[in-house]
């Protein structure tokens, strides 16, 4: 019996049959890494600031207590404010009709029941969304997105001061929004503003002489100039966990008369090292008062 021959279309066709194959294994293991990693809610080890250290601190709540409850949300906010935090940090984004509120991502996959980039849609449509990721989230049913106004009416309640992330190089002409919503709540004197973008700090400058702080992953001579040129009030902040931010860079910071402040401190050997190095503005999911 003859053996039956491939002709080189057949043999071609197996192998972009097996390569399909293989491309659609690898964007389905993708996607599985990709949800875990960028899904996945952590878990933390919540602390009492008296079981880490004796000296005061400004703990300011990252993203709202969400070692407790989903981030930014009101139920986040509202934790902060009960566990005594100095302050409740949040990151804004504007929706295309002129609403702002609290959201770490520009888009809402990670966080709730629905994809869409904020800026796109209105807060009507946005309204809609219910948050279904974050700690503690079965707790809390049918939770939809805070608004940056609500958030204010939650750090007043609670004398906490404002922390507010401004995202994003855009929207940056409607900044006037935000600072009336500041002034309107009486906030005015408490609020801090923070971004890791300059032009954005620089825009808020012509509107507040709040203190804005320069987010640097890590401190460097460019960044240490950056934050100068913000004027009055200025500051830098900076990722407390990195090696290479050292004592004596942020003493140098601190000779230059710049606010310092550091992000994000959960273990008790992190914050007694910042607190020793003279940062005064400490962020933190996990240690609270």
């Amino acid at each position: 019996m003859s053996k039956a021959k491939w002709s080189k279309g057949k043999i071609a066709g197996v192998v972009l049959a097996v390569f399909a194959v293989l491309i659609a294994v690898i964007l389905v293991v993708g996607f599985q890494v990709f949800n875990k990693v960028y899904c996945e809610t952590k878990e933390y080890k919540v602390l009492s600031l008296s079981e880490v250290t004796e000296k005061d601190a400004a703990l300011v709540a990252h993203r709202g207590f969400s070692a407790v409850a989903p981030e930014n949300t009101a139920p986040a906010f509202r934790e902060a404010g009960l566990a005594g935090f100095k302050g409740a940090e949040c990151d804004v984004y504007r929706t295309k009709d002129g609403t702002w509120v609290i959201h770490h991502d520009r888009h809402t996959y990670r966080m709730m029941d629905k994809s869409s980039f904020i800026e796109n849609i209105t807060y009507e449509q946005l309204s809609k969304y219910v948050t279904d990721n974050g700690v503690n989230v079965e707790s809390y049913p049918d939770l939809r997105i805070c608004t940056l106004d609500e958030y204010l009416d939650i750090c007043k309640q609670y004398n906490m001061m404002p922390v507010i992330e401004l995202k994003g190089a855009n929207n940056t002409e409607h900044y006037d929004e935000i600072v009336a919503s500041v002034n309107e709540k009486g906030l005015a004197d408490t609020v801090v503003y923070i971004s890791f973008h300059l032009e954005n700090l620089k825009e808020m400058r012509k509107l507040t002489e709040a203190p804005l702080y320069y987010l640097a992953s890590v401190i460097d001579d460019q960044a240490i100039e950056d934050a100068l040129s913000l004027g009055g009030k200025c500051g830098i902040d900076f990722d407390g966990r990195k090696e290479e931010n050292t004592k004596e860079i942020v003493q140098k910071c601190i000779d230059k008369e710049l606010l310092v402040g550091a992000w994000t401190i959960d273990k008790p050997e992190d914050l007694n090292r910042m607190l020793d190095w003279g940062v005064t503005l400490i962020t933190t999911n996990a240690i609270r008062y």
